[in-house]
């Protein structure tokens, strides 16, 4: 199991996030999974930003693939989901 250390960026906020995956070789949909349990934010409402990059694009693509590793930051835009 792989676990990788995230300062996510949402709404003017900086939060920690770890990402535990059961494959040595996460995607995009796995961080996604992990945003929408954490922050509430459905995954259609999502928009990831890596060092410009727009990943939410691109579900199926390795996190490696982008250049995310430990300690990484990514910003988060998205609305949360009203219940």
């Amino acid at each position: 199991m792989l676990s990788i250390k995230f300062q996510v960026y949402h709404g003017g906020d900086i939060y920690e996030m770890i990402l535990t995956a059961n494959s040595p070789d996460p995607t995009v949909e796995d961080l996604q999974r992990q945003i929408e349990k954490q922050f509430i934010i459905p995954i259609k409402n999502q928009r990831i930003i890596f060092k410009g990059q727009d990943l939410h694009e691109n579900q199926q693509e390795k996190l490696r693939r982008y250049g995310i590793t430990n300690a990484c930051a990514i910003r988060v835009i998205g609305r949360k989901e009203l219940k």
